[in-house]
This record gives structure tokens, C-alpha cells and sequence, in this order.
């Protein structure tokens, strides 16, 4: 079994209301369990910045579903490789917006909303915040979904 992860940030085409954001995650927490793949999906004023992590070629097709989906625009992959193990094993894919985030304010860095998620989260730098996220965050505060 090879595992792959892609990092990517995105544009949605018009901004989600709670209700539209709670059916697209009702849907790929159903269709991420039937794959195989974890992740967590932060969202913040239209900008989704998401990790993926699974098979390789399941990962792969997902991704690129997610290119072509119109409810995404300016899709820009930030890290994509293999991994020895998941970074969100317990989740199908855990759900962070910023509501979330203002509970537990140390868990991210303010920039992360203030300058936006594409901005802050360039290169190598994205992944490393979504573990810190992880593991300063989520783990410890219960976010199991």
C-alpha cells in the first residue's frame, strides 16, 4: 500500500453558507470513508486549504476532481509526496473554520486568517501548519470527525 498526501489551497467560486459547508462535508467524509482517505479541510472567507492523504492513486483522482470542480477556483497545490504514515489517520476529514480556531486562539497563527490561507501557507509551510494543527489542536480538543 502506498500512501501518497497533497496539500492544496483553493478559491471557492462564491462564498458557502454554514449549511452548504455542513452537505459538502456530510458528502466527502461518506465518499473519503468509502476510499480510504483522511484529511482535514480548513475554510476562511471563501479559501479552502485542505490535506489529503491515502492510496496514491485514489488520492490522485480526488485531486484532480477537486481541479475541475467548479465550486473551486485558483487551485494550487502546495506539497504533494509520499508519506510512510497519515498525519489524520482519525480523521475522515476533520473540519477547522474560524470560529474553531478563536476557541483555542494559540492553535494557529494569527496571520493564518489575517493575511489569508493562500498567503501565509506557501511552499512546505502549509503542510507544517496543518500537522502543528494536528497536534496542538485537534488532538487535544476533541475534534474527531
Amino acid at each position: 500500500m502506498a500512501l501518497h498526501e497533497i496539500v492544496y489551497v483553493s478559491l471557492a467560486s462564491e462564498e458557502m453558507t454554514s449549511q452548504e459547508l455542513e452537505a459538502l462535508l456530510t458528502w466527502c467524509r461518506l465518499q473519503n470513508e468509502k476510499f480510504q482517505v483522511t484529511g482535514v479541510l480548513i475554510y476562511h472567507q471563501r479559501e479552502f486549504l485542505q490535506l489529503l492523504e491515502g492510496e496514491a492513486d485514489v488520492v490522485t483522482a480526488l485531486f484532480e476532481k477537486i481541479e475541475f470542480d467548479q465550486r473551486h477556483q485558483q487551485v494550487y497545490k502546495i506539497w504533494d509526496g509520499p508519506i510512510s504514515e497519515r498525519s489524520y489517520a482519525r480523521w475522515s476529514m476533520a473540519f477547522v473554520d474560524q470560529a474553531l480556531i478563536e476557541a483555542v486562539p494559540q492553535a494557529v497563527h494569527p496571520s493564518w486568517f489575517s493575511q489569508g490561507l493562500a498567503r501565509s501557507v506557501k511552499d512546505s509551510t502549509g503542510r507544517k501548519l496543518l500537522l502543528r494543527l494536528r497536534d496542538e489542536f485537534l488532538l487535544r480538543h476533541g475534534e474527531s470527525t
